[in-house]
């Protein structure tokens, strides 16, 4: 693997410029590797342009260059070569028109079991806690010098992605990436301001929404809760007021699968999956076209709310029965 590293790397810092994208609905972990590579790679003279389909939430502003994501279309013309972070397939980026990619080459960066392999250079390590930590080897191989501004973007998406380091995700290897990213300067203090104790008034509302609306099956194993479209609307929410709100179904006592329903403007139901300590939802979101993590994963439907309850309810409640076979 660190022959294959070794390859991407040189391969990247041959290029005069390129472009990186990130998943819509972007979180930490995305926008620490798109925004720490942007970094890297400018240091070394290479033109960086990042992109993302959704707006780019202001609670991310104190990393370096956040301003300078492209949200929205895509430009007219892309430099030859993209490189996608955290991205298990390319529809998650958003974007669905295929001719975009037509003579592209493709960098895959990715830490998702369910990663489709779809890049002609393919860096997934899914044991890593994050991909903010393949990306820290990335960089290493880059020879990059690790300012306090890369620091913390990576920092970021390895304490987000990992439950603040708590998650099953993480190692030893994680622990001591995380290490040399402090002692190269990383700001812990405006990710745990901007993360952890910044809680917003409509986030809160949500929150109460979520535990007025709960339903539980399977003796109390399975517990779920929706966001529909309407609420959402009405109280503006943004993605950052939904991030993180599933856990609170999941850290539930005897709750050992979590669901999560959420409604979209047009219609299309995106289902969060979280599991607490042997269920693999990766395998229950790969029935309906979704995947991810073992204990977190994702699925978008085409159906309204109640049959989006319906059809994963069922399924949990068959893999629970059944012991995850």
């Amino acid at each position: 693997m660190q022959e294959n590293l070794k390859k991407i790397a040189e391969f990247i810092l041959a290029e005069q410029k390129v472009a990186i994208i990130s998943h819509q609905n972007p979180d930490g972990d995305t926008l620490g590797s798109q925004l720490a590579l942007a970094m890297a790679l400018e240091q070394k003279g290479i033109e960086v342009i990042m992109l993302n389909h959704d707006v780019i939430s202001a609670k991310y502003n104190f990393i370096k260059n956040y301003e300078r994501i492209v949200s929205g279309v895509l430009p007219e013309e892309l430099p030859k070569v993209v490189i996608f972070v955290d991205c298990a397939n390319m529809t998650l980026t958003g974007y669905h028109e295929e001719e975009w990619l037509q003579d592209k080459i493709i960098v895959n960066i990715d830490h998702h079991t369910s990663n489709t392999q779809y890049g002609q250079y393919n860096y997934v390590q899914s044991k890593s806690g994050a991909n903010c930590q393949n990306m820290y080897y990335l960089l290493q191989a880059m020879d990059t010098e690790f300012t306090p501004e890369i620091s913390t973007a990576l920092y970021m998406g390895l304490s987000t992605d990992t439950g603040n380091f708590l998650y099953e995700s993480v190692s030893a290897d994680t622990f001591r990436v995380a290490a040399n990213l402090l002692e190269y300067g990383a700001d812990t203090t405006k990710i745990r301001m901007n993360f952890y104790e910044n809680c917003s008034r409509r986030k809160l509302e949500l929150q109460k929404y979520i535990y007025n609306n709960l339903s539980f099956s399977a003796d109390g194993r399975c517990a779920w809760s929706k966001l529909e479209w309407s609420l959402l609307e009405e109280l503006q929410a943004v993605s950052t007021d939904i991030d993180g709100l599933i856990n609170s179904i999941k850290d539930i006592e005897g709750v050992e699968v979590a669901l999560l329903f959420k409604e979209n403007a047009a219609g299309m139901i995106k289902v969060s999956l979280r599991s607490k300590t042997w269920a693999d939802v990766n395998a229950i979101a790969n029935k309906f076209g979704g995947g991810g993590h073992v204990r977190a994963a994702g699925c978008s439907l085409h159906v309204s709310m109640e049959e989006a309850q319906r059809l994963f309810v069922e399924a949990t409640e068959e893999y629970l029965a059944k012991g995850g076979e």
